[in-house]
């Protein structure tokens, strides 16, 4: 790399970090910075007292020294144009992906009964808003079942009787008196 293009870098690094921005920060990231940057300064260019007035002029013309560096550089166009293509191809991406997923059915009733007072509801809602029932999914009923009190005690039973089954074959001894 030469001297000069190195002091170009360079430069438009330091161009990058005085508008609070990254070097890896897409030109979308760029122009909203300044955007903000220059409502700010403008609204400051308003104020009442001159010295605040003077130095958001400054700023002002500060922030448009630097956001002419960052976006007439070389290294700023490729990356817009670069960005610009990733933009297009995840548009078309989305868009393949919108046409090739199936249309839902218009449902006729969208409404489902509460499995408690019988009442129609949303079919998304956790909790019924009649009689304050918790709506389970499938797989919270699978689990409720499984992991029933009675099915938890029966195992436990399960693992103790095992437990001591292994226990008195290994010392036979225990079970004499």
């Amino acid at each position: 790399m030469s001297d000069a293009s190195e002091k170009e870098l360079s430069d438009i690094e330091l161009c990058y970090k005085a508008m609070g921005l990254s070097f890896s920060d897409n030109p979308e990231q760029v122009q909203s910075t300044y955007r903000k940057l220059k409502d700010e300064y403008g609204k400051a260019l308003r104020s009442p007292e001159t010295s605040e007035r003077a130095t958001a002029a400054e700023n002002m013309k500060q922030l448009e020294e630097l956001y002419e560096t960052i976006t007439g550089s070389m290294i700023y166009k490729d990356y817009a144009k670069e960005y610009e293509k990733y933009k297009a191809k995840k548009a078309e991406e989305m868009a393949a992906r919108k046409k090739n997923k199936p249309e839902k059915p218009p449902e006729e009733n969208p409404l489902v009964h509460c499995p408690y007072c019988n009442k129609l509801i949303a079919p998304k809602l956790r909790e019924c808003i009649y009689c304050h029932g918790k709506i389970l999914t499938p797989m919270e009923k699978m689990m409720a079942k499984l992991f029933s009190t009675r099915n938890m005690i029966v195992a436990a039973v399960v693992v103790l009787l095992i437990v001591a089954a292994i226990v008195f074959t290994q010392y036979p001894q225990l079970l004499q008196r």
